[in-house]
């Protein structure tokens, strides 16, 4: 099939119109093979033009950067020399087939700073839709020529993963290729390293000694992608590269495929002869399918494309003869442009405060994240029957806690017309990691374990720091509660009272845990230690910045910690959805139902009553049960005619539980 290559276009809209860049580009894609040196980048332009971002197409949902190897090289280099550092993503045809189902590792694809193609069946892929990638950027070739460019530059890297003895084994051969190449340090993990505790400090210790300007990690996707994504607050202005296995390829252990099996897009086949057992089912049974469908989904779009030309051409033929030109010059670069986006909704009307003050939409400028802290989502009772995170609580048909924070951070990110708003869950090393998102909140959230286990909340924000400028505004919030009010209004808020830290906090006195902080204010934390956000980081911010305090008679949320808590704050939620907010009589009683929540598989029988109850999946609620502000959880099942009040219905307590709400059955 003959494919014609086009130029890709620059996220300003304007197609690259240098006809010997074109041409260079053309070459690029020909049987003929380029070879980047490091002596190359002397006179190589820069990555970047001046006042413009690098060229982009997206692929499968996923955005790749349309550029080639050179050009990965120099922009790197580049944004080193402006004391930035970042992450590059180089995805394959697993990884893209992992993106739509793993939606934590989706994010960290999205907000890696560069993300090019390693792999043929992408690059196929995006010629078919008629948005061609300028070549295969693989992270094995990086690891060369990346490494012998920066030894030019003055610096150094840093080998970290692969098999025992592979990193010092691919130093040596660096070394003997690039004499001028500066090795920082290597380090290779034992197996399950990720989970100990002494050999992540002893990870952490050998990056913070070495001081590399780029650290390379080999030890495949997505557990490389996981732990770059934890240790780059330790070199927050160093370049964190995923190589998979190019150690083993560069000590010898491994032999790479052909030059002409790589340029076909064969490598698989090569790397399946040597490792048959491991790669059988990637390749065969989930990689080939998978590729079909993504070409097809491509050759797709590509017809689509070109069929929008050609009506585009007929709707310039029969307009007026007397602007030719004119109909030339618009025709040209619509089956380059992409299509335009649905603009995304926001509130056009001003938020008005109670002080008076006005705030214009999408005036939240700066904010560039959202912080959900797991310190209250550590293991309790609740959490431990149900055998889950808190955040993995069913809230209503919508989905569960995690869900709920996600479509209020949504909610701000279509308010102030953000591009970008990432949502990072913030849990400790031993607490049950979050997985419930919808797949509405595809590569939207991460969810990120405490480097120590004893940073406390103000160590953990002031950690996150590193990788944001210091008029960057972050707006943290605890996790482990329900929102009564929308988040746009509460951020917006917390906008308006212009402080360096602002903070939510209830008549009382008790703060809320939402907080919206310009980061400069975190950097007065201590490196090191414990610090508690509330008893010690905020009386020291505010010893040198300007904290103010938001008043709220009403609470914003109600806590999850307990059955109680949980109970409460799923009845104040469902009536306010349903418009019968609670009654503000503290004395009076209400023992009308609000809600039944039942799993996906869970089985109720239709005579069973439930009041204010969740039976979660797996669980069995029999004939003539009854179930009162409780919770039935995986795998228990209450009998025939028992009863369960106020109770957390666990597989060994079903009988103790019944017989406890019989008692009280009869009691009342």
């Amino acid at each position: 099939m003959y494919l014609r290559y086009r130029e890709p276009v620059w996220e300003t809209g304007e197609p690259a119109d240098n006809a010997t860049d074109r041409q260079k580009s053309r070459i690029g894609v020909s049987r003929r093979r380029r070879v980047v040196s490091a002596g190359a980048l002397g006179a190589a332009a820069r990555a970047t033009p001046p006042g413009q971002t690098l060229p982009t197409i997206e692929l499968h949902g996923v955005k790749l950067h349309a550029i080639r190897e050179i050009a990965v090289i120099t922009h790197i280099l580049d944004e080193l020399d402006s004391n930035r550092g970042g992450v590059v993503v180089t995805p394959n045809l697993d990884h893209l087939r992992r993106y739509r189902n793993d939606m934590s590792f989706g994010a960290l694809i999205v907000e890696a700073n560069l993300v090019v193609a390693d792999g043929m069946p992408l690059v196929w892929a995006s010629r078919l839709q008629g948005t061609p990638l300028p070549e295969r950027v693989p992270g094995s070739n990086l690891i060369s020529s990346l490494t012998g460019a920066a030894g030019s530059r003055g610096r150094s890297v840093f080998l970290l993963g692969g098999d025992p003895g592979t990193a010092n084994e691919a130093a040596e051969a660096l070394r003997a290729k690039f004499p001028q190449c500066r090795i920082a340090g290597t380090h290779c993990p034992p197996f399950g390293f990720q989970d100990d505790p002494k050999q992540m400090s002893i990870i952490i210790q050998a990056l913070s000694d070495a001081k590399p300007d780029i650290v390379f990690v080999a030890l495949g996707s997505p557990k490389q992608e996981k732990l770059i994504n934890t240790l780059r607050p330790i070199l927050p202005n160093a370049w964190w590269l995923g190589v998979g296995n190019s150690f083993s390829f560069l000590a010898g252990r491994v032999k790479r495929a052909p030059v002409f099996m790589q340029r076909m897009g064969l490598e698989w086949v090569h790397r399946l002869f040597q490792e048959p057992k491991r790669l059988f089912r990637r390749y065969l049974i989930v990689g080939l399918p998978f590729a079909g469908q993504l070409l097809a989904r491509a050759a797709a779009r590509g017809a689509m494309r070109k069929l929008r030309l050609f009506r585009s051409a007929d709707a310039i033929v029969v307009a007026p003869v007397a602007e030719p030109a004119v109909r030339t010059k618009t025709a040209m670069p619509i089956d380059d442009v992409p299509p335009i986006p649905p603009p995304r909704p926001v509130i056009e009307a001003p938020t008005i405060f109670a002080d008076g003050n006005v705030m214009p939409p999408r005036a939240l400028s700066g904010l560039r994240a959202m912080i959900l802290l797991g310190g209250a989502v550590r293991a309790t009772q609740l959490s431990s029957c149900t055998r889950r995170s808190l955040l993995d609580l069913p809230l209503d048909s919508d989905g569960t806690i995690l869900n709920h924070w996600l479509s209020h951070a949504q909610a701000v990110s279509q308010w102030a017309a953000l591009s970008r708003f990432p949502v990072r869950v913030m849990v400790n090393q031993n607490a049950i990691e979050p997985t419930s998102a919808d797949a509405r909140h595809y590569a939207e959230f991460r969810v990120e374990r405490d480097l120590s286990e004893y940073r406390g909340t103000g160590g953990v924000l002031r950690d996150l720091t590193a990788e944001y400028e210091d008029d960057d505004l972050i707006l943290v919030a605890n996790a482990a509660q329900v929102l009564l009010e929308p988040l746009p209004i509460i951020a917006a808020e917390l906008y308006g009272k212009k402080a360096d830290v602002a903070v939510v906090a209830h008549e009382d006195g008790t703060p809320s845990g939402l907080m919206l902080i310009r980061c400069k204010a975190l950097r007065q934390i201590a490196a090191t230690g414990f610090v508690d956000m509330k008893e010690q980081a905020l009386p020291l911010i505010a010893s040198s910045f300007n904290v103010r305090v938001m008043q709220r008679r009403r609470p914003t949320g109600l806590p999850v910690r307990s059955l109680t808590d949980y109970i409460q704050a799923l009845r104040f939620h469902h009536r306010g959805k349903s418009g019968r907010p609670a009654s503000a009589d503290p004395l009076a009683e209400d023992w009308s139902p609000t809600f039944s929540l039942i799993e996906a598989g869970a089985k109720v029988d239709a005579s069973a009553r439930l009041h204010d109850a969740v039976v979660l999946k797996d669980a069995i609620v029999e004939p003539g049960a009854v179930v009162v502000r409780s919770v039935v959880c995986v795998g228990a099942i209450l009998g025939r005619d028992k009863s369960a009040v106020d109770q957390l219905v666990t597989h060994s307590s079903v009988e103790t539980n019944s017989r406890q709400g019989r008692k009280v059955g009869a009691a009342r």
